[in-house]
């Protein structure tokens, strides 16, 4: 009797350790953290593994959403590249990433708060200690038409969309907007929302900044500017935007 139960015993412990994600390795990364205005993000670790019968490793990121857009995949897409290389020239592929929104004992993660996850092989070679990595986060919200509602004749730095209206000058029918935008730049269609009517002006002239990202536009109405008021711009197209942060992991 005593031999079946450390016969199970001894099963259960296989099992256990058979479900385990893998064994930490201690590293450390420079920089450790990096942020912009949307979301911030930390590097959590790195472990080996053995995925599909292949030994490898993963490496985990922490990321927090900091402004209005959730962290789910209408909206953001995060990966590292496809290959990286250590110091000594051994190179690993990537074979998987996933997002995980739960803590190992099953409890969800705060709202706001995802972890990235990207699966490599081979195994790490014993003589590496230093990998060099690109995270990358694809913004996946931005809209061709957007809205600025209830703008006051002195409004300064209203942000929508990641559209900047910097400054609004008002003159009677006449509109004068400074406006910055993260997308080049080629015209803007602008229109003013009415008593439920979308007026067109009447005569447009625009002055596109040196870069291409920024523009100053005159309107001229048929009516007054109402104070408040609200105007839909339109982006004439949108570019694919990729943010890129380099890091360096050491390994210990």
């Amino acid at each position: 009797m005593k031999l079946s139960i450390r016969f199970f015993m001894l099963i259960v412990i296989f099992i256990l350790s058979g479900c385990n994600l893998g064994s930490e390795t201690k590293s450390t990364a420079s920089p450790s953290q990096f942020e912009n205005q949307h979301l911030s993000v930390a590097y959590d670790g790195l472990a080996n593994t053995n995925k599909d019968a292949e030994n490898g490793f993963y490496m985990t990121f922490q990321i927090d959403q900091i402004g209005p857009y959730p962290l789910d995949d209408k909206h953001f897409s995060f990966a590292l590249q496809r290959v990286i290389e250590d110091d000594v020239g051994n190179q690993y592929e990537s074979v998987k990433t996933e997002i995980i929104t739960e803590k190992e004992n099953g409890e969800t993660l705060p709202e706001g708060t995802v972890y990235f996850r990207q699966y490599f092989k081979p195994e790490l070679n014993i003589e590496s200690s230093k990998l060099s990595v690109l995270f990358y986060a694809k913004p996946l919200y931005y809209q061709q038409t957007v809205l600025f509602e209830e703008l006051d004749h002195d409004s300064e730095n209203v942000v929508v969309n990641d559209l900047n209206i910097a400054r609004v000058k008002t003159d009677k029918n006449k509109l004068t907007l400074y406006i910055e935008d993260v997308h080049n730049i080629q015209g803007l269609e602008t229109t003013m929302v009415h008593g439920g009517e979308e007026i067109y002006p009447v005569f447009s002239s625009t002055e596109i900044g040196k870069f291409n990202h920024s523009i100053i536009a005159n309107h001229e109405f048929a009516i007054n500017i109402p104070d408040p008021f609200t105007l839909k711009v339109k982006r004439h197209r949108l570019q694919d935007m990729l943010w890129d942060y380099p890091i360096t992991i050491t390994l210990k």
